[in-house]
């Protein structure tokens, strides 16, 4: 066997714990945990950004909006034009079919 081998074997020995290994765990399992301070700062930080791209998604939503109201200004502006202009040559055409009667 080689070098690296034997020191895979020994560092994987079965070893025997401590006597004080059973307290030490019973100690360490009923400690009261105390939250971190960065999970805290993690958590908001998390919220903060998510509220930053909710109301980003809501900026662009009012923007999409009034784009398409005014497109549709546009739209009732050229229509109520070109009803004038079909009143007006329509008026012209009704004159002349009396004038020819």
């Amino acid at each position: 066997m080689t070098d690296f081998e034997d020191q895979l074997r020994r560092a994987l020995e079965r070893k025997d714990p401590s006597a004080d290994f059973a307290a030490r765990v019973v100690a360490r399992a009923t400690q009261k945990k105390k939250p971190l301070a960065w999970v805290s700062w993690r958590s908001w930080a998390a919220a903060g950004i998510a509220a930053s791209l909710c109301l980003g998604a809501l900026g662009l939503e009012v923007e999409h909006r009034r784009k398409i109201e005014q497109q549709g200004q546009a739209a009732r502006a050229q229509l109520i034009q070109a009803m004038h202009i079909t009143s007006a040559k329509l008026q012209r055409i009704h004159k002349r079919v009396q004038g020819s009667l």
